[in-house]
């Protein structure tokens, strides 16, 4: 049965030092067993991941929309990162992804920035990017009451999640 055993061990260990690069090769010759091999290989490329994670991290919480970037273009690279995060292991909810967007956006956006954040319950990047596509539109399109118009919509976002209470209209 040793014999049998051996022979499998070999035949895999042999398989994983041909499909390794060269310049990791050192790191499965030098081990005997198919499992420590496997182990080194882990090693490696836990290795490069977290080498990974840190520059990606630190593109996503410095993640700013530009000026003529259009809000979709902006959410959707903010998701891939957090898609690309996920891959390497660095889970993050939706509301932390949510809260990173909008402190990406420009100081212009400060009224439906505040209405998104204090949005009951959990946030999703479809409800928010249909939040700020309008304002992203009207500020591209024309800029004629960006306020008036940002105001507006802060008001349209908050009353479609909650309506009005009667007490609050009556003052």
């Amino acid at each position: 049965m040793a014999d049998a055993w051996d022979i499998m061990n070999e035949s895999a260990l042999a398989t994983i030092q041909s499909l390794v690069n060269p310049v990791h090769l050192h790191s499965v010759t030098a081990v005997s067993t198919t499992k420590d091999a496997w182990d080194a290989r882990k090693e490696i490329f836990e290795a490069r991941e977290n080498a990974r994670l840190l520059p990606l991290m630190h593109e996503l919480s410095n993640l700013k929309k530009g000026g003529d970037e259009n809000i979709i273009k902006y959410a959707s690279c903010a998701k891939g990162l957090r898609q690309e995060l996920s891959m390497l292991g660095n889970r993050e909810d939706e509301n932390a992804l949510m809260l990173q967007i909008l402190s990406g956006l420009p100081a212009e956006s400060y009224m439906i920035k505040t209405v998104v954040e204090n949005m009951d319950g959990k946030r999703n990047l479809a409800d928010v990017s249909a939040n700020l596509l309008p304002v992203g539109q009207r500020r591209s399109g024309g800029r004629s009451s960006s306020m008036t118009g940002i105001k507006s919509q802060a008001l349209a976002a908050s009353a479609a999640k909650k309506p009005w209470d009667k007490k609050a209209e009556v003052r």
